[in-house]
C-alpha cells in the first residue's frame, strides 16, 4: 500500500485527498492508498477529514510524513519554503516530495536547497481551482481531464517521476511536462494576469464614489469577470510575489493595450476600434472551438491510428526498513 501524506488542507489539498481516496484501486496506477493528512488549522483538518479526504488526521508533521512514499504540499506558495525546511530532517529516506503551487521556478529552488539527498523532488501544478476556499469547497472531480503541470530537473530519479505521474493518473488528470521559467512565463500571462484584472475592475470600481448606485446596475458581464476577486488574498499574494517578473511583463503589455486604445478613443478612430474588438474575437472563437485541457500535440498524437494509446502507469518505490 501507498503511503501519501498532504499538507495543507484547503481547496486543493482536500479535493487532492477526496479524489485520491475514491479512486479505485484496481485501475489506478498506485494501487491501494493511504491517505495521511496534516493542517495546522485543527478545525480545517477535522473538516477535510469528514469529507472523507484523509484515512487520518496527524497531530504534527512528523508524525505526518513518518514512514510517507509521497508528501504533496499544498500550502500557501510562500508556506513553502517553511514546509520544505521543516521537512528536510524528518522525511524517510527515499520518500518523493510534490507540491501544488501556481508557481514553480522559485519553488524549485527552495527545493533544491533545503532538501536533502535521497529525497527527490518533482514540482507540480494541477491547472484547476475554484474561486473559493477551504476544505468546504474540495471536490474530488476537480482534477478530471485537467493538464496538471509537472516540472523536474536532470538530477530527478525515474522512480519519483513515475510515482507523481501515477499521483496525477489516479485522480484523472493528465501530466505534462514543462520547464520551470517556461511554466511561469505562460501562467503569468493565462492565470495570474486575469486575476490581477478582476482584482483592478473591483478596486477601481468599488471605491468609486458613485458605487452604491452603479452595484445594482452590475450585472453577468461585472460578475464574470470580477469573479477572481472572490479567492484567497494570501494564496494571491503569495503567486504574484514568486512570479515577479512573468506578470510584470503581461502588465507591461496590458499597460501599453490601454494606452493605445485610449489614443484610439480620444482620437474617435472607429476603424482601429472595431479591428482590435474583430481580432480579439476571432482569437476567443478559435480558443473556444479548441478541445479543452489539451496539451500542446496532444489532438495530433490521438488522432494517429498506428500509435498505441500508454498504458496506465506503474512503478516501483525504493524499498526500506519499516
Amino acid at each position: 500500500m501507498i503511503r501519501i501524506t498532504i499538507v495543507g488542507l484547503g481547496l486543493i489539498g482536500t479535493s487532492l485527498g477526496m479524489a485520491l481516496r475514491s479512486a479505485d484501486a484496481s485501475e489506478s496506477p498506485l494501487g491501494p492508498v493511504e491517505v495521511f493528512g496534516f493542517d495546522r488549522d485543527q478545525r480545517v483538518m477535522k473538516e477535510a477529514r469528514g469529507r472523507l479526504a484523509i484515512d487520518r488526521e496527524s497531530r504534527t508533521l512528523a508524525e505526518a510524513v513518518r514512514d510517507s512514499n509521497i508528501v504533496v504540499v499544498a500550502t500557501p506558495v510562500q508556506a513553502v519554503r517553511e514546509v520544505f525546511g521543516q521537512l528536510a530532517s524528518l522525511l524517510p529516506a527515499g520518500a518523493v516530495v510534490t507540491d501544488v503551487a501556481s508557481t514553480k521556478a522559485e519553488v524549485g529552488a527552495w527545493a533544491a536547497s533545503l532538501l536533502p539527498s535521497g529525497i527527490a523532488y518533482v514540482g507540480g501544478h494541477p491547472m484547476a481551482g475554484k474561486e473559493q476556499a477551504g476544505p468546504g469547497a474540495a471536490d474530488p472531480d476537480l482534477f478530471k481531464g485537467a493538464v496538471y503541470c509537472l516540472t523536474t530537473s536532470r538530477s530527478t530519479p525515474q522512480p519519483a517521476l513515475d510515482a507523481v505521474e501515477a499521483l496525477v493518473r489516479t485522480v484523472g488528470a493528465k501530466p505534462y511536462y514543462i520547464d520551470p521559467e517556461e511554466h511561469d512565463a505562460y501562467v503569468a500571462g493565462i492565470s495570474h494576469l486575469p486575476l490581477l484584472l478582476s482584482v483592478g475592475l473591483m478596486t477601481i470600481t468599488s471605491r468609486s464614489p458613485a458605487w452604491k448606485e452603479m452595484a445594482p446596475l452590475a450585472a453577468t458581464g461585472f460578475r464574470d469577470v470580477s469573479r477572481l476577486a472572490s479567492g484567497d488574498p494570501a494564496m494571491h499574494r503569495d503567486i504574484m510575489l514568486t512570479n515577479r517578473q512573468g506578470l510584470t511583463r503581461w502588465i507591461n503589455d496590458m499597460v501599453g493595450l490601454l494606452l493605445d486604445v485610449r489614443e484610439q478613443l480620444e482620437a474617435g478612430d472607429e476603424a482601429a476600434v472595431e479591428d482590435l474588438l474583430r481580432r480579439a474575437k476571432a482569437e476567443r472563437d478559435a480558443w473556444l472551438e479548441m478541445k479543452p485541457n489539451m496539451r500542446p500535440g496532444e489532438d495530433a498524437f490521438l488522432n494517429r491510428p498506428e500509435v498505441e494509446r500508454p498504458n496506465l502507469l506503474t512503478f516501483r518505490l525504493p524499498n526500506r526498513k519499516r
